[in-house]
């Protein structure tokens, strides 16, 4: 990641971490891993369920989507199949997240990088992807693959 993306991400951070608290969840930034790297631990609205941890790698912010996968803690691995929302678009045996706000959906799909699916750099694109994955995460009641 270029030092202006990691500056251009290090300025949308504090609004990503008022959001997660607001909703149970934080955002966790380790010093091992590689600029662009994030983990946000989420809470599923049903409380009896368990958090989530999605881990993010972006490479040009806010520009390109990231990489989105699930972990089964910040740092863990991203294999594990029952770390992963059981959603639409959720491929947890094929370990990737065929949706637009993901490197991965867009690497698929060619057609979405214009029209209503196009990766928009507008706003604080963080904030988008955790809302996104927040309200996917809420309307399938936390439940989790396999």
């Amino acid at each position: 990641m270029d030092l202006e993306s990691q500056l251009l991400l290090e300025c949308d951070l504090s609004a990503a971490e008022e959001y997660l608290a607001s909703v149970g969840g934080r955002l966790v930034k380790r010093e091992q891993d590689p600029p662009g790297t994030l983990w946000a631990v989420l809470q599923p609205r049903n409380r009896e369920r368990a958090l989530f941890t999605v881990r993010m790698i972006w490479t040009v912010y806010p520009h390109r989507p990231p990489s989105v996968h699930f972990a089964n803690e910040p740092g863990g691995t991203t294999t594990v199949i029952s770390a992963w929302l059981a959603a639409d678009g959720y491929r947890a045996p094929s370990n990737d997240i065929c949706k637009p706000f993901t490197a991965e959906g867009q690497q698929l799909h060619a057609e979405w990088a214009t029209g209503p699916h196009a990766w928009l750099a507008t706003g604080n694109p963080l904030l988008y992807v955790l809302d996104t994955i927040q309200g996917d995460i809420d309307r399938a009641d936390g439940r989790r693959a396999a």
